[in-house]
């Protein structure tokens, strides 16, 4: 069965097969295409999908169908099938999330944490591979063992993170690792992972990687860029990103726009880690 799989927008993890489309038909399309699937990760997409799908049923070339994690009524898939909707390299070993964190939809477009078979690639996708069994979180780090260049990219809960999970990093040889600092709560925790990674040989900055919720109601560039700062002091390279709403709206003053150039781009946050002399010879010294 040839499906011809159509997203509203490319990203780096869009699959690059002969078999993907990026928004209306286009002059070119492959042959022998027994369905299309138009997929939709985030929710700020659906009018967009909405009409790229009507586009696609109109040159009657196959059965269309619109689906993807943010489309609420189909069923959270039970298996992930490696480059059909993400770039082959990329996998997800588990759906769902027994927090519900309220900024976060996942709970309920995917429901409660459901492991899956494992299939292999070298980025993690999970939502919150921490909060599955020991059974299956040794099982991943298993296959990424074989992986080149493993990272583990959903966002590691800090509360979760053990000192057997560390063993498993320097194990697999995991090249970059995300942890989350989405709300005060994080704090506590990040800062006993960043105790408990820095007695590890695993631990470089470059290599654990954070998170940082910013711009949401209420925030402020003041409080952001502290959320940033105090991220980068533990010895994590902060990684902020931006709150949307559920229709896909986010603040757009100039000054926001700002703060995420600079603490989204590499080289600007070493600039910054170099002033406050918290890098030296690629370490970072807390």
């Amino acid at each position: 069965m040839a499906v011809l799989r159509v997203f509203p927008r490319r990203t780096k993890a869009t699959p690059d097969d002969d078999y993907v489309a990026i928004g209306e038909p286009g002059l070119f399309i492959p042959e022998h295409i027994t369905e299309i699937h138009v997929s939709v990760t985030f929710s700020w997409d659906i009018p967009e999908a909405e009409r790229i799908t009507k586009a696609w049923s109109k040159t009657g070339i196959a059965p269309v169908f619109l689906g993807g994690p943010c489309i609420g009524s189909s069923k959270p898939a039970d298996k992930f099938i490696p480059g059909m909707y993400l770039k082959k390299g990329y996998t997800i070993t588990s759906r769902g999330c027994n927090n519900n964190c309220w900024f976060c939809n996942v709970p309920e477009r995917e429901g409660k944490l459901k492991e899956l078979e494992i299939k292999e690639g070298n980025i993690v996708q999970d939502n919150n591979l921490l909060a599955c069994s020991k059974k299956h979180i040794e099982a991943v780090f298993d296959m990424l063992a074989n992986q080149p260049r493993a990272v583990l990219s959903g966002g590691i809960e800090a509360e979760l993170f053990k000192p057997w999970h560390l063993d498993l990093f320097e194990k697999a040889k995991i090249q970059e690792a995300f942890f989350a600092y989405d709300t005060p709560d994080d704090l506590p925790p990040l800062e006993e992972a960043s105790r408990l990674l820095h007695t590890s040989n695993w631990y470089r900055p470059a290599k654990a990687r954070c998170y940082v919720l910013c711009g949401y109601p209420g925030d402020t560039i003041a409080k952001a860029e502290k959320r940033c700062m105090t991220a980068l002091k533990l010895g994590f390279f902060p990684f902020a990103m931006f709150f949307r709403d559920k229709n896909g709206k986010q603040v757009k003053d100039c000054d926001w726009k700002a703060f995420q150039r600079t603490w989204a781009r590499p080289a600007a946050i070493n600039c910054i880690a170099r002033k406050q002399k918290l890098l030296k010879g690629g370490d970072c010294h807390v």
